[in-house]
């Protein structure tokens, strides 16, 4: 399938321009800049992050969680858009995936993209007892399996493309890179990429993870010399396989903490250790500027900062924006001033965000939502 898909990408690439599905902007001049918007799905965690390239084509990094749909649709309304072009899931964890059904009802999709099968289909309990240990409970794989089912009966709607690492996403205007899938990374380094990385040495190697989180797609946004990274909830081990002993992506401007900065303790046992994310690695290789947190306020409760501190740690680093304020968990001591946080908590007559908008030169400004706190970023030396 993934080879039938690269063999198409220039016919697909075509048929847009000559449709016109290029211009999924209603009614609006097309932009000169790239817009990625990074929506507070609300909750604890999820992911739902717009983005609209300059030709006007859009392509949406996970739908969020079942029933935040109008929250999404929200951002979208705002942004001008009136259909998805490409719908990226990541993986099939509910907070990830599971409004797309119902968010496939309100607007048209016409490629919904994904790494294929479920790791976590038609599972029973003895397997799902040893992946979620202590918050296992009977039957649970049975509600998650029909709400993947619900998925694939939407995909119908459009056409569902399975990608590998390598694969190209061709959005209009922009390179989009899948760097990792289905657990495999990239064979190659990307132009410019390669060296050795330094960071990755002394990372320990913690236990592999077969279910849905260490399956995500990653992407590079890459628009002129604009480079955006979103990885998903991967977790650590093929975060650092990426990243060591060379780095095969490169240094960003910009990218969402990957699996919303979960680190667990080790006294959780093996497994639960290695589904933590932001091995020193991958944020050092990456080296972004400003680097987004995608979580809820409540935080992760049985988290620690670890994430957060090689985050902060980074000498590239220069703000952390986020989609809320942590009041809970790990990450509360964390927290950037309010400027940079786009939801404090409260009721809220319109969904918030934060937006980063890109011109091909580098240089790109953020911007928060709720209050319209922008900072510029000038193009890197």
């Amino acid at each position: 399938m993934a080879a039938h898909w690269r063999f198409c990408k220039l016919v697909l690439f075509t048929a847009a321009l000559l449709t016109g599905s290029v211009t999924s902007l209603s009614g609006e001049e097309k932009p000169q800049t790239l817009a990625i918007y990074c929506i507070d799905i609300s909750g604890s965690v999820g992911n739902a992050t717009l983005i609209v390239a300059p030709s006007g084509q859009t392509m949406m990094l996970d739908a969020g969680p079942p029933r935040s749909e109008q929250r999404s649709l929200d951002v979208i309304k705002q942004a001008g858009v009136k259909q998805l072009d490409y719908l990226v899931n990541t993986h099939f964890c509910a907070d990830h995936f599971g409004a797309s059904a119902a968010l496939a009802e309100q607007i048209p999709i016409r490629h919904f993209v994904d790494h294929g099968r479920s790791a976590e289909y038609q599972r029973d309990d003895a397997w799902w007892q040893a992946h979620r240990g202590p918050w296992f409970k009977p039957n649970m794989g049975k509600d998650r399996d029909a709400l993947y089912e619900t998925y694939l009966k939407a995909a119908e709607g459009g056409r569902r493309i399975e990608v590998q690492a390598g694969d190209t996403i061709p959005v209009a205007g922009l390179d989009v890179r899948v760097l990792c899938a289905n657990g495999k990374v990239l064979r190659e380094p990307l132009a410019g990429a390669g060296q050795p990385n330094p960071a990755g040495e002394g990372v320990d190697h913690r236990a592999d993870d077969d279910a849905e989180d260490g399956q995500s797609i990653g992407v590079l946004v890459q628009h002129g010399k604009f480079r955006f990274v979103f990885l998903g909830d991967l977790t650590w081990n093929v975060e650092h396989a990426l990243f060591y002993p060379r780095n095969l992506v490169g240094t960003v401007d910009a990218y969402v903490i990957t699996h919303h900065a979960q680190s667990l303790p080790e006294s959780l046992g093996d497994y639960y250790y290695g589904l933590s994310a932001c091995p020193k690695s991958e944020v050092f290789g990456l080296s972004p500027r400003v680097a987004i947190l995608s979580l809820g306020n409540a935080g992760h409760r049985q988290g620690t900062p670890a994430a957060m501190e090689t985050v902060r740690s980074c000498p590239s680093i220069e703000d952390v924006w986020q989609t809320a304020f942590i009041r809970d968990g790990g990450e509360k001591g964390h927290n950037s001033p309010e400027d940079f946080c786009a939801n404090l908590g409260g009721r809220q007559a319109r969904t918030r965000f934060i937006k980063i908008s890109a011109a091909a030169d580098g240089s790109f400004t953020v911007t928060n939502s709720r209050n319209g706190f922008t900072k510029q970023y000038a193009a890197r030396k």
